[in-house]
């Protein structure tokens, strides 16, 4: 918006300028001036223009990127979640996490309700479960089979290759960029029992790391509820329980 205001502020100076130059000068040379005035019309226009769609086209090519990233870390996510509730931790290990996902296996349980005796209460009051006795209800599990955590979760998803990401350019040409995703474990102590807690990070500047300079860093320190606050893309935490991201709902397309 700034460049915007001062492109125009400078552009009415400008011709302000030229048209008292233009009185004072023999109308020989007024043909040059006229010239001249068309060739910078021609310049602040361009100017203009590229201050307001650069900042739209920065935007459409974020929101892309963002969405990538975003849904490799959900990803990422689901498949931490699962090496946790098969193993009991996380890992950092992305060959090892993708080793898992190809290879481990759901337990298929059914759980249903029943009711037994209840032994010790009719003892104390020499009962009978079968003439007025005491029931209780308790939950029968029975292990149905198992199935493949890849096919259920992840088939069409290669997990070793969730830490990098690339994209496409205007010529629709892939672009690698210059950072990957960061990925980490560690232990939070509730009381005294350890918990295993992981973080995923994807930096915005390597993420734009081909925008110009100045929206890059107006984006680094965005702080706002429809943004993505902060210089990072974050999922999880090493410093708190949580398998959340800081990112807004309408990035989150693939989050269930």
């Amino acid at each position: 918006m700034l460049t915007f205001v001062l492109i125009i502020v400078a552009g009415i100076i400008v011709l302000i300028g030229l048209a008292f130059l233009i009185n004072k000068l023999p109308k020989k040379f007024h043909i040059i001036v006229i010239v001249g005035l068309l060739g910078l019309i021609a310049l602040f226009g361009y100017n203009l223009v590229d201050a307001i769609a650069a900042p739209v086209k920065f935007e459409k090519i974020k929101e892309k990127r963002y969405q990538q990233v975003i849904t490799k870390l959900i990803h990422l996510r689901s498949a931490e979640n699962a090496h946790k509730t098969i193993t009991g931790q996380y890992t950092d290990d992305i060959n090892k996490l993708s080793k898992f996902i190809d290879t481990a296996k759901f337990a298929l349980i059914e759980r249903r309700d029943s009711s037994v005796a209840d032994e010790v209460k009719n003892k104390r009051f020499g009962l009978n479960a079968k003439s007025g006795g005491y029931y209780k209800e308790i939950i029968i599990t029975d292990t149905l089979g198992y199935k493949s955590v890849k096919d259920s979760l992840f088939s069409k998803i290669d997990v070793a290759s969730l830490l990098e990401y690339s994209f496409t350019n205007e010529e629709n040409e892939k672009v690698t960029a210059p950072g990957k995703i960061s990925l980490e474990t560690g232990i939070f102590y509730d009381d005294e029992n350890p918990i295993s807690i992981f973080q995923a990070v994807a930096k915005k500047q390597d993420i734009l790391f081909d925008q110009p300079e100045k929206l890059i860093a107006q984006e680094l320190r965005t702080k706002a509820v429809e943004g993505v606050t902060g210089e990072e893309i974050v999922v999880g935490s090493l410093t708190e329980v949580t398998t959340s991201g800081n990112w807004p709902r309408q990035y989150a397309l693939n989050e269930k």
